[in-house]
């Protein structure tokens, strides 16, 4: 074989093994987690006691408004003292606040008009936490909404969880 001819089919292999290589990375960057994702499936749903225990004297880290490729649009931290007051951060912003589990969720009461609160189904892969709104009533077929409504960790913590909390 001639030393073209050998190029040629050289440079062909590697050209294959590339598009192979972009191929079966595409479906990791397509599927990247989305409040479009449920996690619901592979979560363990917290009872109030167990909201209690992973939330009280604790601090999180936290993110919501995520895009269509994993990423944070808002990044938060909050504290849950174990007296029932919250401190929540969130850049330049910071509010004062109570939290509390009330029927299985978790609940904050935040002071002022800036932030309105509410109450939380609260679920749990590996260390990370998600937040679905008790607004909406829980449905198995929730394909027409997002699912959750943002996502945490404790701090300190790496996330577990796909598209790592920032």
């Amino acid at each position: 074989m001639s030393r073209l001819c050998h190029n040629f089919v050289v440079s062909i292999e590697i050209t294959f093994f590339l598009l192979l290589l972009i191929w079966f990375s595409f479906p990791t960057m397509a599927s990247a987690q989305s409040q479009k994702t449920d996690v619901r499936p592979h979560a363990l749903r917290l009872s109030g006691e167990e909201i209690r225990a992973e939330f009280s004297g604790r601090t999180h880290e936290g993110a919501y408004n995520f895009n269509a490729f994993g990423q944070a649009g808002n990044s938060y931290v909050e504290t849950h003292l174990k007296d029932g007051s919250a401190l929540y951060k969130e850049q330049d912003f910071a509010n004062r606040g109570v939290w509390f589990v009330s029927d299985e969720t978790l609940c904050f009461v935040y002071e002022g008009d800036m932030m309105g609160g509410g109450c939380f189904r609260v679920y749990k892969v590996e260390n990370c936490y998600y937040f679905y709104s008790d607004q909406f009533e829980e449905r198995s077929d929730e394909l027409d909404r997002d699912y959750w409504t943002a996502r945490s960790v404790q701090q300190n913590e790496t996330p577990q969880c796909e598209a790592a909390i920032s």
